[in-house]
């Protein structure tokens, strides 16, 4: 047992991606509880308003961290084949599905926002519609982001598999200071500027995003001297490669995309029974993002270390090491729990929302104190090993059993023809977290699993 948790050469590997990425969601993380601290000081409507609509950018990240995944499952094994035209080729052309993906999606959203936002929110009562029309205002400007966003993310997400992570720091921290700052400055009228609400806070999030997409891009087209992607991969056309990427990908992009809509079909489920879970869930949403902070980074640099030990023909290392992660996996779980039980009072209490809001809020984080150890081994294993040693379809079909025919079929049951109670059918939709996770580690763990997706003849 010893091997499984001491491994020094493992842990630096580890601590090189992952630690930056963890900085980066601990930026990240700082954003979105300042934007909660920002908002909530406007009422429990504006909360609401905000959670939900920031739905659909919620699914372009998953989309887009599909499709880098899936590129990453090539490229981490052409890194460890040291084969860098492979790498930049199927780089550019995850950039050209995000560019057209992006646009479609941005396209959608500002014709038809008020449709959008009525399926995740009621619209029986006046504090309903209250809450569609303050979302609608967010939308019809964040949409603009859209497409920075989704390429800052996308670039970062994908040139982590080739050991590149410094930048996604850098790129972050900038944007989301200027972020907070801007929150301060237009939600709340600063410098002579009129108070704008929720508004503003849109405004800010679209600067923010302009700002991290231009830092990223000359960092990679300007800076950056190992990789030196070019904009041309972007414009040319590989046949042979986009048929690979596709064949690797699509399970990985269904994954995320199933996952994703999950979610947001969770999220429109509760939303549908009570207004007050949506600023409750976005409250204890937030304690969850700083819990994973590490697990989202073991996750980055579990994908890129055994997709490279497979590249270099390490089949054996790269499964050993895959245990190794998935043993760690339960370790920072278990820390997340503790975490979130520790912190869960202090957080809720600094928030600006109602009392009964905030003992909402507490019962749904002690469910995910419980929830974060299966979903710290799950990520792990889906986002990393599994990905990285090629078995991206398996993952896949996990996803779709356990999300798609077991939890939300039962939670919706739950809530709708039983009406359990809101918390009871809050935790049932999170029933696939421990089933993926049992399932996935004893996946990691057969050799069978780590397998080379590569081209033999380029």
């Amino acid at each position: 047992m010893k091997k499984y948790i001491f491994n020094k050469n493992l842990f630096k590997s580890v601590v090189l991606i992952a630690l930056p990425v963890a900085l980066q969601n601990l930026i990240t993380f700082g954003v979105q509880f300042s934007d909660t601290v920002m908002i909530g000081k406007l009422g429990d409507i504006q909360l609401a308003a905000i959670s939900q609509a920031n739905q659909p950018v919620f699914l372009l990240a998953m989309f887009v961290f599909g499709l880098a995944g899936g590129g990453s499952v090539l490229t981490s094994q052409y890194w460890g084949k040291q084969n860098l035209e492979a790498v930049r080729t199927i780089i550019g052309i995850v950039v050209k599905i995000i560019i057209v993906s992006t646009i479609l999606l941005t396209i959608i959203v500002l014709i038809f926002p008020e449709q959008i936002m009525s399926f995740y929110i009621k619209t029986e009562t006046a504090s309903d519609r209250l809450i569609i029309s303050e979302a609608v205002s967010y939308l019809k400007i964040v949409a603009f982001s859209y497409l920075f966003f989704a390429l800052s993310v996308g670039l970062t997400t994908i040139i982590r598999s080739v050991e590149i992570v410094k930048i996604s720091v850098v790129s972050s921290s900038t944007a989301c200071v200027t972020n907070i700052i801007l929150n301060w400055v237009f939600i709340f009228g600063h410098f002579g500027v009129e108070p704008m609400g929720i508004r503003g806070a849109a405004l800010a999030t679209l600067i923010a995003r302009i700002i991290d997409f231009i830092i990223v891009s000359i960092y990679l087209f300007v800076i950056e001297k190992k990789l030196r992607f070019r904009i041309h991969y972007v414009i040319s056309f590989d046949l042979n490669f986009f048929k690979d990427y596709l064949k690797y990908s699509l399970p990985v992009v269904g994954n995320e995309v199933a996952w994703s809509l999950g979610i947001t079909l969770q999220a429109a489920i509760l939303g549908k029974l009570s207004s007050q879970i949506l600023a409750a869930n976005s409250v204890a949403m937030i304690l969850q993002q700083l819990a994973i902070i590490v697990t989202i980074g073991v996750g980055s640099a579990s994908c890129a270390i055994v997709g490279k030990r497979i590249g270099e023909g390490k089949l054996e290392e790269a499964h050993s090491s895959g245990i190794v992660l998935m043993v760690w996996s339960v370790i920072i779980g278990l820390a997340g729990s503790v975490l979130i039980l520790l912190l869960r009072k202090p957080f809720v209490s600094i928030c600006n929302i109602s009392d009964e809001i905030k003992q909402l809020a507490e019962s749904i984080m002690i469910i995910l104190s419980v929830v974060i150890i299966f979903v710290s081994v799950a990520a792990t294993s889906v986002t990393g090993v599994l990905r990285g040693a090629g078995d991206t379809r398996f993952a896949f079909k996990i996803e779709m059993i356990s999300l798609w025919l077991i939890a939300i079929p039962i939670g919706f049951i739950a809530g709708y023809i039983f009406h359990a109670p809101i918390v009871l059918t809050y935790a049932l939709l999170k029933i696939d977290e421990p089933i993926k996770a049992f399932i996935c580690f004893i996946r990691t763990t057969k050799k069978s699993t780590y397998k080379s997706v590569t081209r033999h003849d380029f």
